[in-house]
């Protein structure tokens, strides 16, 4: 195989590979840097495949390499949540706890509007020609709504 050609074969597989961890939940510019490094890992092997063998092992490194920086960004995560927050998850009480008697608190209407919005996940658009009102007029419903319930919920924690 000829120089121009292989080269156009990594151009193409580089492409492909972003292309594939994207569609595997990367990042666009995480499935890049993989697969830079990918590329760095083989040219420093000295590495020369055929074509035929060098598709799959590049989707195979590429692939345990997005898994290994996963799995670190996961560890990180945890390890900020545990050590540096802490006081966070402590002073907030569970949502469920307080939630209910503060729905409680709000008129049917009110209920209704949030139940069309989150628990059937109705567009602005969907709620406003559901409740025969302007979009607009709905969101400022919400706004409103919202406002109530954090007034109900600080007035709990006092």
């Amino acid at each position: 195989m000829q120089l121009q050609a292989y080269q156009k074969l990594v151009t193409q597989l580089a492409v492909e590979l972003q292309r594939y961890l994207i569609s595997r939940g990367a990042q666009r510019e995480t499935a890049e840097d993989i697969v830079q490094d990918v590329f760095v890992k083989v040219l420093e092997m000295e590495l020369v495949l055929p074509p035929d063998k060098l598709r799959p092992y590049l989707y195979r490194v590429a692939w345990s390499t997005y898994l290994d920086q996963y799995r670190r960004d996961q560890r990180y995560r945890d390890l900020v949540e545990k050590y540096l927050r802490p006081e966070m998850v402590t002073r907030q009480p569970p949502v469920e706890d307080s939630l209910g008697p503060a729905l409680a608190k709000l008129s049917a209407k009110e209920r209704r509007l949030l139940l069309l919005r989150y628990d059937q996940e109705l567009s602005m658009a969907a709620i406003a020609q559901e409740l025969r009102i302007r979009p607009a007029a709905v969101k400022m419903r919400l706004q409103r709504v919202y406002r109530k319930l954090e007034k109900i919920l600080r007035s709990e924690e006092a």
